[in-house]
Parts: structure tokens; sequence; C-alpha cells
């Protein structure tokens, strides 16, 4: 199944109009009128094996990285760029005999020339450097008692080639790290153009606090969001922001019971949104979508629509007037909500809708409101084929 050479364009308007959701604002979302469209891009022939894309980078409007990894025969990674006219393979990161199998995830540049992957080796994390033209494996900041310790890095966000930061948390040595696994406080690492060193943080011993993700838009103004657990087991998101001098903990409402910040995006004009999951009002440990923004002063829940079981997993602030994420939901069939400014809109993520056929798109980026791009892969459940998905967004006349 070769759904990702299927070139599939999908007008917003049309789109949206056809889905029918209620919010809690009003009786259904609003309907964009816009002319902008969704296209499936080709990708190369991927490597044997299932290729799921974990992430995507736009640092220029001709120059986009998307990351991903192959699973067969060995995991590796797979790495593609958009050169303005194609998608194209890209330098791989390299297997050694030290690392013998690479599991890329989260990716992030501060020019074409310079960027970082945060990937795990199936012995424990790694950093890759992509620098003069090739990726370098570096080293992470070391516990200092790996006897009681362990960091495990979720995020990295790039400023400049001297100036990178990492997020995460430490756990307790020999902790198998997953989703819920209890963490002694947030991690946070900064390469200052040299190696990576932990950072100082009013949460570095905060109990029960995990940072999931991270977004810098200069030397001044960086955010990291996750979650903090208190002694009675609530779970609710946590924020902190650096200001070029230190970091802080800025206080994040809760959201309905259990509630975290998974992805945070910080817009050219300085807008922020953070975005996650809560829980249903309804229960039965089921998850909602969950959206605050930031107002200047303090964060503000922000009324989504209603999805039912979901949650948000990635999120773009392309303008104060155009935000958006990506939902993943209990069927594993991803849609997609769109913020104007005004109302929040709802829609289907391109692609066949072929019965069997499900969604999954894990990362969003753009260069703006008109150039957006969205990862991630697509399975057929009659024959259990996974295929990378790559979707753009393109708005007014002309091609990609």
């Amino acid at each position: 199944m070769r759904t990702s050479t299927v070139r599939t364009a999908v007008a917003l308007g049309a789109l949206l109009a056809a889905v029918g959701v209620s919010t809690p604002a009003a009786a259904s979302p609003a309907v964009e009128q816009t002319s902008c469209s969704w296209a499936l891009v080709d990708t190369p022939p991927p490597p044997s094996g299932s290729v799921p894309l974990s992430d995507v980078d736009v640092v220029g409007r001709h120059d986009v990285r998307i990351d991903g990894r192959a699973e067969a025969p060995a995991e590796a990674s797979w790495e593609l760029r958009w050169n303005g006219r194609e998608l194209v393979d890209d330098q791989p990161m390299p297997i050694t005999p030290l690392v013998t199998t690479l599991t890329p995830y989260d990716i992030a540049y501060s020019s074409g020339s310079d960027g970082w992957a945060v990937t795990g080796t199936g012995s424990g994390e790694a950093m890759e450097r992509w620098s003069g033209g090739r990726w370098t494996l570096m080293p992470l900041a070391v516990t200092p008692d790996a006897a009681t310790e362990d960091y495990w890095i979720e995020d990295v966000a790039a400023v400049s080639p001297t100036n990178a930061w990492s997020v995460g948390a430490a756990y307790e040595a020999g902790t198998t790290i997953l989703p819920r696994s209890h963490a002694l406080g947030t991690l946070i690492e900064h390469w200052d153009g040299t190696a990576w060193q932990v950072t100082p943080n009013p949460a570095a011993d905060q109990d029960g606090a995990k940072l999931l993700a991270i977004a810098a838009s200069s030397a001044n103004d960086v955010w990291a969001v996750g979650y903090q657990q208190d002694a009675d087991g609530a779970i609710t998101p946590f924020t902190e922001h650096y200001d070029g001098t230190s970091w802080t903990v800025v206080p994040a409402p809760s959201g309905h019971g259990t509630s975290e910040l998974r992805s945070v995006s910080i817009g050219p004009d300085g807008t922020v949104w953070a975005a996650g999951n809560q829980e249903l009002p309804s229960g039965n440990n089921a998850a909602a979508v969950l959206a605050e923004r930031w107002d200047g002063s303090a964060w503000q829940v922000d009324p989504l629509p209603d999805l039912g079981n979901a949650r948000i997993d990635a999120l773009y602030v392309a303008a104060a007037n155009s935000v958006w994420a990506l939902v993943e939901e209990q069927s594993g069939a991803n849609r997609y909500l769109h913020w104007d400014g005004t109302a929040w809109s709802v829609g289907t993520m391109p692609g066949p809708q072929e019965y069997g056929l499900t969604y999954a798109y894990a990362a969003i980026d753009g260069s703006g409101p008109d150039d957006v791009w969205a990862v991630g892969n697509v399975t057929d459940y009659s024959t259990l084929d996974t295929e990378p998905q790559v979707a753009h967004l393109h708005c007014g006349r002309g091609g990609r």
C-alpha cells in the first residue's frame, strides 16, 4: 500500500463545513472560509519495514526537515528534506559499533546547518547534532550519582549553534520510563556551544514534576511544559519560563481532573499556546482535549470543541489568529483543531478516507499561516501495513 503516493487536496472550507461537533461556547465550531488547502506530499521510497515519521521542523519555505525511523531490518533513522520542489532523502544518523539501533523522536534546527535530534539507542538516550553537513553523537549531561538517579530527555529546542535547550525529568536509577513513571523532579539541560550541562531550575527537586515539551523564540524567551503530581497523586499542568537569566515556575490552571500539557508553541509575535489533555467530565479514565493560552501575565484555559475521548499531541502557533493542533483520538484516527483568532474549527487530516485506514499524525510546524506541515503515518488494518504520511497546507495562488 503506497497511500503516500496519492496526491490529495482538501479545501478547508468544504472540509470543515462537514464537521458538526459542539463547543462549550456555541452550538457548533466555526467554519472557516479560506483558499487554503491541504495536500499529501510524496515521500521517497522508505527503507524496508514500517517507517513512522515522528517530527518535522520547518527551517524555511524551501527547507523542511522530517525525522522518522526504519524498524527493519534494524532500527535506524530516516531523514527527509523538502528542497522547495520535492521531498528527498537526507543524511541518516550513523549506526556505530556502540550505537547499533537508533529511534529518533524529536528534532530542532536553528538553521539549515545546525540542529539537534533526541534519540533512543536501545541502551539509553542520546543526542545527535547536525553540523558541518553530518550527524555526530554528542554526550548529554551525566547525573552526579548514576547509582541512584537517571536522566531522561523528552524534547529539544535550538536557538543558535551555541544555544540549545532540552527538557525532561530525573528518575530513580533503574526506573523503566513510561508515561506515568514517577519523576524526582524536572530536568533542564543547556548547550553552550561546547557541552550539554544541567541548568539550575526551581523544580529540579520537586517530586512528581516532569517536563514534556519546550519551545524557544529567542535567547530571552523559552517555555517548557509538562505536569506535576502532588502527594495525593493528583496530576495537573506545570510550566516554567526562561527570561534570558533564570528559570521560574509559572502557575498553570488545572483542567478537569487529571490534566497535563504535552506541547507548547510560540508564534512570531510572541503569542504562546500550550496543549495536552484533561479528564472527560464523564470520567471513566477517558481524556479530553485541553488548550491554554498565555495572555502576557497568566495562563488561561481556552474552551475547545467536544471531541470525546481525545488529546492534543502537537501544536503550532503560526500567528495570533492561526493556531493548529493535532488531535489523537481513542480510535487512532487523527483530526486537527484550528484557531482563527475568534473560534476553534475542527477538521480531518487529508488522505483517502477508506475503510480500515487510520491516520496518526505526530508533529506539526510551519513558516507561517500559509505554510504548514504535518507528519505521521497511516495504517491499513486489513494488512497491518504502515506507511509514512506527509501533509502540507498551502494558501493562495501557486504550487508548493
